[in-house]
Formats: C-alpha cells, sequence, structure tokens
C-alpha cells in the first residue's frame, strides 16, 4: 500500500507528526506491505537560502506580521506536543530558510533508501538544534552520516538536481486539493492532514489498508482527518 507524504522542514507539526506516524506504523500489522514516499513542498519558497536564514521569531513576527502574543501561544502548544512525542524544543531560536537543498538532499537520499533518515536529522537541526537548514556544509554533514558520498551531495548542490521533482511534487499536491502541510495520503482515499496523535494514524492506516486489499474499479472520494498544520505562507496554526 502506498502512504505519500508532503513534508517540509520548516513545518514543526511535520516534525511531530513523522513521529507520531512511525509510532503508529510500529504498531501496523502490516507494515511491512507499506511503500511509503515522502514529497516536498516549501511553505515560503521566497526564503533566503545558503545559510543565510534568520530567526523564527523574527520572521513570524515582522515577515508573517503576527503579534508575540500569537506566536508566543503557538509555541506554547507545539511544545506539549514536543513534550508528548519525547523530541527536544528549540523553535523559538530555530532559524527560518529556504527549504528548496534540504528537500534536494532528501530526494538524494531516496536513491539509497535513507530519505526518512536525512529527514530526520534535518528536522532534528532545525526543530531541536536551532541551525540553518539551508547551510551547505550543514548538507553535506547530513548526507554523510546517513550514508552518501561527499562528492555526490556537492555536486547536486552546485547543479540543478531535482528541482523538477520538487515542482512537480508541489503541483501534484496543489492537483489533489491540498495545500498544508503535513499531508499524510494512504492509498490515494484516506489523508491526513497535521500532527495528529498516533492512534489515529493507526486507525487511518488499518482502515486504508482494509480498502487496498478489497480495491474497487470506482474510484472513492478521499477521506480526510485534519490537525494542526501549516499553511503556504508559512503560518502554522496553534
Amino acid at each position: 500500500m502506498k502512504v505519500e507524504v508532503w513534508t517540509d522542514i520548516m513545518c514543526p507539526y511535520c516534525y511531530i507528526g513523522k513521529i507520531h506516524y512511525e509510532k503508529a506504523l510500529q504498531q501496523f500489522e502490516h507494515a511491512d506491505e507499506v511503500e511509503l514516499e515522502w514529497k516536498a513542498f516549501q511553505l515560503n519558497p521566497e526564503l533566503p537560502d545558503n545559510g543565510k536564514g534568520y530567526p523564527v521569531t523574527q520572521y513570524l513576527t515582522e515577515t508573517a506580521g503576527l503579534p508575540q502574543e500569537k506566536v508566543d501561544q503557538m509555541f506554547a502548544g507545539i511544545k506539549q506536543l514536543a513534550d508528548a512525542a519525547g523530541v527536544g524544543f528549540n523553535l523559538p531560536n530555530a532559524i527560518a530558510a529556504n527549504t528548496r537543498d534540504a528537500h534536494r538532499l532528501i530526494k538524494l537520499a531516496a536513491t539509497i533508501g535513507a530519505d526518512s533518515d536525512v529527514l530526520r536529522r534535518l528536522s532534528k537541526a532545525y526543530f531541536e538544534e536551532a541551525e540553518d537548514y539551508s547551510n551547505q556544509e550543514l548538507l553535506v554533514a547530513i548526507g554523510k552520516e546517513a550514508g552518501l558520498e561527499e562528492g555526490g551531495i556537492r555536486s547536486m548542490l552546485d547543479g540543478d538536481d531535482f528541482l523538477y521533482e520538487i515542482k512537480q511534487d508541489i503541483q501534484e499536491m496543489a492537483n489533489l486539493g491540498f495545500d498544508t502541510v503535513p499531508t499524510f495520503l494512504m492509498d490515494r482515499r484516506q489523508a491526513i492532514i497535521g500532527s495528529e496523535p498516533a492512534e489515529l494514524f493507526l486507525k487511518v492506516l488499518r482502515k486504508a489498508y482494509s480498502h487496498w486489499k478489497n480495491r474497487t474499479e470506482v474510484a472513492e472520494e478521499i477521506k480526510m482527518s485534519r490537525g494542526k498544520s501549516c499553511a503556504p505562507d508559512g503560518i502554522c496554526e496553534i
């Protein structure tokens, strides 16, 4: 059964949603029959790249125009989710930057089956360690830790590799009628949008699997469950 996930590194709910999904998958009886594909989405493709990002708090208050009170509320809510998921929380000190090269690294890692690992390392660097994930030296280090060759990483970063694939992912998501991340699409019939609890992921996995095993020729409308997510303008729900 195919599970497609649209995600962006600068989306905190994507990191937590990935953790919840993976916890559910560990309990799922047919996990060995699941094929997972990570797909790219960019919350704000106009952000600076090459290590020139700026503080998330500054981005939210000055660029996005949120009052500090709303930003504090958002951070407090996300910290609760992070604590429950068992991960560190350093979002107030994190860096907002262009995620294009990070997505390209994930695509490169997929060629050796290390995309989930690279995505985890990138998300941790952003969410827990307040690193600028657009810094190419950081990308090289993360790629090497996941098993990629340094020469291949630098060659990719110096060229245009995977730019077309990223555009395809974003367009495909729009064609399906989704515009927030994370979006987990199971068998193109069941969708979870946002960082829902692991229990719901498990429930929807089982339902999608049952439908997949009893496939009919008639396409059904995608059924959705919605949690907290981040919108294309980079603003995350409180």
